[in-house]
């Protein structure tokens, strides 16, 4: 037997599912997409003096990720930074600041800060601190929505994970 599903609108203009039977679905609330702000899918950046904050948003624990994003700056063209997490930094094409390849293993569920220094290879009084925040999503807490620059690049399963076992159950 099919059912129709039409909605309805409620006064703050949420949207309900009522099925043809009159029953209406309220653990489905839809929202008008005027309602909607557009999911904000670009990573986040803070200026202050001599330090940028990058807020990479949801990531999930036990997975490595790629992040690539640039920033603006004044350290010139060449820069060092020796932190294993950086893969790569390169100028930017318009010469007005650097972009930044770093590989992030998110190891523990919770909001996590990482700094890294980035000097001038002309000056090296010239430097500014990149801090990396992210929350670290928990086992079976949810996937989360990946921000631009933001690729998965694999998986650590727990040795207790359901994935990584052979067993078929009973048969």
């Amino acid at each position: 037997m099919a059912r129709s599903i039409s909605m309805e609108s409620s006064i703050d203009g949420q949207h309900t599912e009522q099925h043809g039977d009159g029953h209406h679905d309220h653990n489905h609330v839809h929202f008008a997409p005027e309602q909607v702000e557009a999911h904000n899918l670009e990573i986040q950046f803070k200026y202050s003096e001599d330090r940028v904050d990058i807020h990479l948003g949801f990531l999930k624990i036990n997975h490595h990720y790629e992040v690539r994003f640039c920033i603006k700056d004044q350290l010139g063209e060449d820069v060092e930074c020796d932190h294993a997490k950086i893969k790569e930094v390169k100028p930017t094409e318009d010469g007005e600041g650097h972009e930044f390849l770093i590989h992030y293993h998110a190891h523990k569920e919770k909001l996590i800060q990482e700094a890294f220094e980035v000097r001038s290879v002309e000056n090296k009084d010239k430097m500014i601190n990149l801090v990396l925040h992210a929350r670290v999503l928990g086992k079976l807490k949810g996937t989360p929505a990946l921000k631009n620059g933001i690729k998965l690049l694999r998986v650590d399963y727990d040795e207790d994970s359901d994935a990584l076992s052979d067993w078929q159950g009973f048969k």
